[in-house]
């Protein structure tokens, strides 16, 4: 069955699959570094070991994102309407950059005020993309 995508929506699916590609290899590393710092007290998240529910927070966050990444590569293989999955995409970043904004102070004050700044850019960055993807309409057939 051959499927003919709009060019909006061949400009969505690669978007899906960019962000998803980066989702599934991003998260994974940093969830190695989180249970580094929590298990051996190394890396930029050593004082983990101290405080071990912030780990349990982190680990679990980074691993809801490593099933967005996933969902977004399935979302990407439809063939209709993938504004819906650039839409998922762009929701996944809202908590994350929520907690970062709202807990910007307790970043700051226990030394994690350049790793919250990158994850409030990060965040907003693939918001952004997901939100140009969502309202991309292509350029109009010249029939």
């Amino acid at each position: 069955m051959i499927s003919t995508l709009s060019q909006a929506d061949q400009v969505r699916r690669r978007v899906l699959r960019v962000h998803g590609t980066f989702l599934l290899i991003l998260t994974p590393f940093v969830t190695a570094v989180t249970l580094i710092g929590w298990s051996l007290g190394k890396g930029p998240f050593a004082m983990w070991q101290q405080q071990p529910f912030a780990a349990v927070g982190l680990f679990q966050a980074y691993l809801l994102m490593f099933v967005v990444g996933i969902v977004l590569w399935l979302g990407s293989s439809l063939d209709s309407n993938l504004w819906k999955w650039d839409l998922v995409g762009l929701l996944a970043h809202v908590p994350p950059l929520a907690a970062n904004v709202i807990f910007f102070g307790l970043f700051t004050s226990n030394g994690f005020q350049r790793i919250s700044i990158a994850s409030m850019a990060l965040h907003a960055v693939w918001m952004l993309v997901e939100l140009f993807a969502v309202l991309y309409r292509g350029r109009a057939s010249t029939g």
